[in-house]
């Protein structure tokens, strides 16, 4: 596997038994803590009053507003100054009064946990103050802003500093900021010596296509990781009860198997489409068996405009898309300089709060009931992303699949290899987009499963030379085309090209085309094709049309791919019949089955200069079938009323729901 090849395996795994392992676990107070909220300041050397405003009875006062589980507040930003006075490193000069000692009293009053901001990674101050902490870059460059891991920025900084904090305040959690998302290679002397060290290579390269560049990223990943675990024990060690994390370790960004020992995963996302980025990130992230949140920011900002604060169905709809998967949520929002909470925004945040409250006890930790599998292979992810952690297009093609599928009206989990190797048998269906470089242990398993009864989707131009057996079909040499598919009494154009194939056992579902009359337009080849394998069944598209369908959302595209995959006829799939921004999610607690909505659309029309969601209208009547032995005791709406017509007959409870708001769940009870 690429994401961590060869000698630089054997590397990271003796960079971790450096580390020292896994510390003893602690209760973990996160696994039940709902709702919470974040603050930060980002402290730099021009503020001049910190913690003026910061007052036991006004945090106290805000904080009673919104009854939060859990805060988060600010420590120390990717500036690297210390909102708080301390001895390691360096405070910000603005420091007026000392603002956690008082939210530390506050929430200690509350009886609830108190967590620190803290960014890692990005420290700016710690380069000026020390310059050989500096990652270099290819050019042998400093960074600004990014520190090298093979430095001594983590034993004589960060560590001390984060010590200092759990002895001076007893805190009880570490958000820990700016860590994969801000992590590069770093071509200094020490890591190209230990990289030389471990591997045996002595030309370092320095771009992709260079010999042993994949090693070299591989590398440098299993550096971040050796550091989150030194953190993570170093801070256990003093106190197991302090709950760390790292800033989207283990998200869509770092997909492969948990190693380092964080206590609960967490992200913030975007801040005008959050609820787009936690389509993705929550539907992975709850696949992990971890604790986990997601962070909404409260704020947004349009046309460089400056920030301003949304509206609460903006923010009640990007937290829904959490809910749904089972997760914990918190929203961010900064206090004023001073360290004053603005009362309007605790004010709506209370309703944000509230909103969530009435949902809680049909969401939180409740657990996936399988139903389609979309493979996110790290193998495929760190050949295409943006070194080392960020995406480039290599998730577009995922993403893009899991956006038809949700249109569609399926339920989709987003599953890693090793997660979709351990549960495969659990899926009625399993999609592989554009996944070019799936190891043969994947492959293989797959190919029993369809073998088995499983339903398999694969997409890409690739899938004749890769998976031609199970597709029942054999590459033509050389011959590639782009061009349109038909769909919907017209044709969509599917940006990339296509390669031509010869069928073997596989039938043709559709034709590609050479221009949009479905017709008389048709090549010689077909665009998607349907094989039976044993007791299962394949359904290849020869082309990047989840890819396209990520840049493009076009609606005669979402059609095709819907046919396509109606076509491998897997059964029992729940299914909604509906406005296509209507996401469903199976879930189940306690015996109950949980069918989730999300209600993603929006009144009026956004545009690059119009983010903010004002209203979200019903989305008026839809259908919801759900394939069930026998005849529930009992089915209804919850926590919103709204009207149900609900039968059960050979095996199928059909639900006829008047409509939606924002989110409500169908509770089916055996």
């Amino acid at each position: 596997m690429w994401y961590c090849s060869g000698r630089v395996c054997g590397l990271v795994m003796a960079l971790l038994a450096l580390a020292g392992g896994v510390a003893m676990a602690a209760e973990n107070w996160h696994e039940t803590a709902f709702f919470g909220l974040h603050y930060d300041l980002h402290p730099n050397a021009g503020d001049t009053e910190l913690g003026r405003e910061t007052t036991y009875e006004h945090i106290r006062e805000m904080l009673e507003i919104v009854k939060p589980d859990f805060v988060q507040y600010d420590c120390k930003g990717h500036p690297g100054y210390t909102g708080y006075p301390t001895k390691v490193g360096s405070s910000s000069p603005g420091i007026v009064g000392d603002a956690l000692r008082v939210w530390r009293d506050v929430t200690r009053d509350m009886g609830i946990p108190l967590s620190i901001h803290y960014s890692g990674v990005w420290d700016t101050r710690a380069i000026e103050v020390r310059p050989e902490w500096a990652r270099i870059n290819a050019e042998g460059k400093p960074d600004p802003n990014n520190t090298c891991r093979t430095s001594g920025y983590d034993d004589e900084l960060m560590i001390p500093q984060l010590l200092e904090v759990v002895r001076e305040y007893d805190i009880d959690g570490m958000w820990i900021d700016g860590e994969n998302w801000a992590s590069h290679p770093c071509w200094c002397e020490r890591c190209k010596a230990a990289f030389t060290q471990a591997s045996g290579v002595a030309e370092i390269p320095k771009k992709a296509g260079e010999p042993h560049w994949y090693d070299w990223l591989a590398f440098h990943r299993g550096l971040f990781t050796r550091h989150v675990t030194n953190v993570v024990n170093a801070v256990h060690d003093l106190k197991p009860a302090c709950m760390v994390t790292s800033n989207w370790m283990y998200s869509v960004r770092q997909p492969e198997s948990v190693e380092a020992p964080i206590d609960y995963l967490s992200g913030d996302f975007d801040p005008s489409f959050g609820a787009e980025r936690a389509c993705a990130e929550a539907r992975f992230i709850s696949s992990r068996g971890m604790p986990w949140d997601l962070m909404a920011w409260s704020f947004l900002n349009t046309g460089g405009q400056g920030w301003t604060f949304k509206a609460t169905p903006h923010l009640c709809q990007e937290v829904s898309v959490v809910l749904t998967q089972g997760g914990s949520v918190f929203i961010y929002n900064t206090p004023q300089r001073s360290g004053r909470l603005t009362r309007w925004h605790q004010e709506l945040l209370g309703q944000v709060a509230a909103f969530c409250r009435k949902r809680q006890e049909y969401c939180l930790n409740t657990q996936t009931v399988p139903q389609v599998a979309l493979l996110h292979s790290e193998s495929s992810y760190y050949m295409h992303n943006d070194p080392l952690f960020n995406f480039a297009a290599a998730n577009q093609a995922m993403e893009g699949a899991l956006h038809a599928l949700l249109e569609s009206g399926y339920s989709v989990d987003i599953l890693n290899e090793r997660a979709l190797l351990e549960r495969l048998g659990a899926y009625k269906a399993v999609v592989v987009a554009e996944q070019e470089h799936v190891p043969n242990t994947v492959k293989e398993a797959l190919g029993e499963y369809v073998r088995r009864g499983g339903r398999l989707l694969i997409s890409g131009a690739h899938v004749a030379e890769q998976y031609g057996e199970v597709a029942g079909v054999a590459p033509r040499a050389g011959e590639q085309h782009g061009g349109w598919v038909p769909a919907d009494n017209g044709a969509a154009t599917v940006g990339g090209v296509f390669q031509a194939v010869t069928l073997t056992t596989a039938r043709a579902l559709a034709p590609l085309l050479y221009q949009q009359e479905p017709e008389l337009n048709q090549r010689d080849t077909a665009a998607a094709t349907l094989n039976r394998v044993g007791d299962g069944a394949v359904a290849a598209v020869h082309g990047p049309v989840f890819r396209s369908y990520h840049q493009s959302h076009y609606p005669r595209l979402r059609r095709f791919i819907g046919d396509v995959f109606q076509a491998l006829d897997a059964p029992g799939l729940i299914r909604i019949e509906g406005p296509w921004w209507i996401e469903m999610a199976a879930r189940q607690r306690d015996g109950r089955l949980l069918v989730q909505f999300v209600n993603r659309g929006a009144a009026g029309y956004l545009a690059p200069n119009r983010h903010t969601v004002e209203h979200v209208p019903d989305t008026g009547p839809f259908t919801v079938t759900v394939p069930i032995d026998e005849r529930p005791r009992r089915c209804y709406l919850a926590p919103d009323e709204a009207g149900l017509e609900w039968t059960w007959r050979d095996g199928v409870l059909t639900a006829r729901i008047s409509g939606l708001a924002i989110h409500n769940v169908l509770v089916i009870e055996p």
